[in-house]
């Protein structure tokens, strides 16, 4: 930003009639110039084509040592420039008056560079020889320096000639001849005219503008166009950065370009809201809007959203999370697209959705499961392993086959098939077989008993008949009494598979050993009369 009295560009005049001359000349004698000093014209407004510089200098001259000089440079936007470099005095202690034209494009730019004044410097060389002579004591001298100058009446400030779109510039007036009128004229402004002496306007688009101020004094009218004053600099291109997604908890860098200098709003949940790429971590979705400063202070902004994705809900389930040992489980998982699953150990898999586990003991596992926007969670899963029920012992009471294992269910196979109906803790057989039950405690787990041989059906009771056996039960030796019929005996186990074969004596009494023969329950087949009659028959250990 720069604050002017008029600018560097080329002065467009017209209606000069109220031109005044500007007339300085600067009031100290400069002494012993004997490297650059420096002077300033003060107020000087601008001109309306070259001006003039005069001054007088001595400086001593000693024969022999070549001529004295003197360099006057007047100070523009390209630096100090050079406009008088004499250096041939060989008049001994002599003031030499110098004459210098300075173009108007030249006092124009040193104008503006000055900010409303003219600074210049002078440097002089008297040729003298330290010990060899020159008797002026002051020398070298510079004296009744001057600029005149046909000047305009029109003049004004600027508070600053440089702005961003939108702002607004302050103009000031500077006339000299006490003006009575005031016309301004500011193409591409708002507003774009002013009859005010201290207008205010505001540029609202990029580009470099003229300025025209036309004045009414005594004189007559004076007409100033300040070509390209006002510079309006294109804004700088924000960019916040494309939109993004994050999971819940995660962080996201943002990146922002355009500018020298940034500022996040809102400032919630940056580590930083001051630079380009802050690290983000929101809470929520949220919608950053960036402010981009470039180098020439101008703004803008630009805004992107970071989505926020919730992490997924993982559900892993076997539905009661209960298995029985030696059962397989099979576990579902919900919530995401992708599934892991570990330890790699009595699964099927690690993953997918569903696996097949196989514990031998109450075990657990971890599921990590990702959805379609990458977010991911991790859920447990336990499978709990429940031994089995201790396995029921059939025993043949009466008419019945019944087990004394107190469970949750019942179920009697007869030669290992199911019997329909038969889930009571007794049954009674309606054929001969093999019998055995199943049980099923509370948590759904079962076992089997051992088969037992059922033979008496549509046989009468055995204290009905003059058969007797035993002892019952019977360690070793067993008698048989009341057989009168001579014929095989045979002596089954609870599997149906015969044990023992021997002859009865149709005497009424017959013994036979079963002490090489297991505990448990076995029947006895004999031949009667009426034909083979079964038994019940128990040997102890």
């Amino acid at each position: 930003m720069r604050t002017l009295l008029f600018t560097l560009a080329a002065l467009l005049f017209a209606s000069a009639t109220a031109q005044t001359t500007y007339n300085y000349t600067i009031p100290s004698q400069f002494d012993g110039v004997n490297s650059y000093v420096e002077f300033t014209f003060p107020a000087t407004p601008p001109t309306t084509g070259d001006a003039t510089l005069t001054l007088n200098w001595l400086a001593c001259h000693q024969s022999g040592f070549g001529g004295s000089s003197i360099t006057v440079q007047i100070s523009t936007s390209n630096g100090w420039v050079t406009i008088l470099n004499e250096s041939d005095n060989y008049l001994e202690c002599i003031l030499i008056t110098e004459t210098v034209t300075i173009t108007g494009a030249m006092m124009a730019d040193a104008i503006a560079t000055g900010g409303g004044q003219v600074l210049c410097r002078v440097d002089c060389d008297d040729s003298c020889q330290a010990g060899v002579g020159c008797s002026f004591y002051n020398d070298p001298v510079v004296s009744g320096i001057n600029l005149t100058y046909t000047a305009h009446a029109a003049n004004f400030t600027v508070g600053d000639a440089s702005v961003c779109p939108g702002s607004t510039v302050q103009f000031t007036d500077a006339s000299i001849n006490t003006p009575s009128s005031y016309e301004w004229h500011f193409p591409g402004a708002t507003p774009s005219s002013s009859t005010a002496q201290n207008p205010l306007v505001q540029y609202p688009a990029p580009g470099n503008y003229d300025v025209t101020l036309i004045v009414v004094t005594l004189d007559g009218a004076d007409t100033l166009v300040m070509n390209d004053l006002i510079t309006v600099y294109t804004p700088p291109l924000a960019n916040a950065g494309i939109d993004e997604s994050v999971c819940a908890g995660a962080s996201a860098q943002l990146q922002a370009s355009g500018g020298v200098a940034y500022e996040w709003f809102p400032a919630s949940g940056l580590n930083d809201a001051n630079i380009a790429n802050p690290v983000a971590t929101p809470g929520a979705s949220t919608s950053y809007t960036v402010l981009v400063t470039d180098a020439n202070g101008c703004q803008a902004n630009d805004y992107m959203v970071l989505s926020v994705q919730p992490l997924p809900v993982i559900v892993a389930s076997a539905g009661n999370n209960t298995i029985c040992l030696g059962d397989t489980a099979y576990i579902v998982a919900t919530g995401a697209q992708l599934y892991q699953w570990s330890p790699n150990l009595f699964i099927s898999t690690t993953v997918g959705p569903a696996v097949f586990a196989w514990p031998t003991s109450t075990f657990t596992w971890d599921i990590n499961g990702t959805d379609g926007f990458g977010c991911s969670a991790t859920a447990e899963v336990t499978i709990t392993v429940v031994p089995p029920p201790t396995a029921p012992i059939v025993s043949m009471d009466g008419p019945d086959v019944t087990t004394t294992t107190t469970a949750s269910g019942y179920q009697w196979f007869l030669n290992g098939q199911v019997i329909t109906g038969a889930t009571g803790q007794s049954w009674t057989p309606l054929v001969n077989g093999n019998y055995s039950v199943s049980i099923t405690d509370a948590n759904g787990c079962s076992s089997q008993s051992l088969p037992v041989y059922y033979g008496s059906v549509d046989v009468a009771d055995q204290a009905n008949t003059a058969v007797r056996i035993y002892p019952q039960p019977a360690k070793s030796e067993v008698v048989i009494e009341g057989v009168q019929q001579r014929g095989s005996a045979r002596l089954f186990d609870a599997t149906g598979r015969e044990v023992l074969r021997f002859r009865t004596s149709g005497s009424g009494r017959d013994e036979f050993n079963v002490g090489g023969l297991a505990a448990g329950t076995y029947t006895l087949e004999v031949p009667t009369p009426s034909g083979v009659r079964t038994f019940p028959f128990v040997k102890e250990q």
